[in-house]
């Protein structure tokens, strides 16, 4: 399991951290080449927090998840990943903002908008590949 989770973890960072890379380069309307430079950018930001928040999340959804049968358990890991996406925003905001998101919340959603679909990019990108990764071993007959 560790292995497929240092897997997913690596595969993840570099497809959310792109994805999040072209979203800005479009939404900019910068040119295509722009996603390389601002990838590398993101990648200081993201990669720290992806291994210091995304891996115990999905650690934690796995043994959550464990009991449940695969349908289950798979609709049951995506809430928990999609529930901490949205969470690490407000974990954010009440280290770095409190004063804002607890007395002028619009305020402090229009200035971490960006952050809290960067999260959720992530986080799916994370149950993607891991579930990918968990439905593969099994088919080649490896213990997940």
């Amino acid at each position: 399991m560790l292995k497929r989770k240092i897997l997913t973890l690596i595969l993840a960072s570099l497809l959310s951290i792109l994805l999040i890379a072209a979203w800005f380069v479009y939404a900019d309307g910068e040119e295509l080449l722009a996603v390389f430079p601002m990838a590398f950018f993101i990648s200081w930001f993201a990669i720290p927090v992806i291994l210091l928040y995304g891996l115990p999340v999905s650690l934690l959804s796995e043994k959550l998840t464990k009991r449940h049968s695969n349908n289950k358990r798979i609709c049951w890991s995506f809430v928990i990943h999609i529930i901490f996406g949205l969470g690490l925003i407000f974990i954010v905001g009440l280290l770095f903002e409190s004063q804002t998101l607890l007395q002028d919340f619009s305020q402090f959603w229009r200035s971490n908008e960006i952050f809290f679909i960067a999260s959720i990019i992530t986080s799916i990108c994370f149950w993607i590949i891991d579930e990918s990764l968990r439905f593969y071993l099994a088919k080649k007959g490896e213990v997940t």
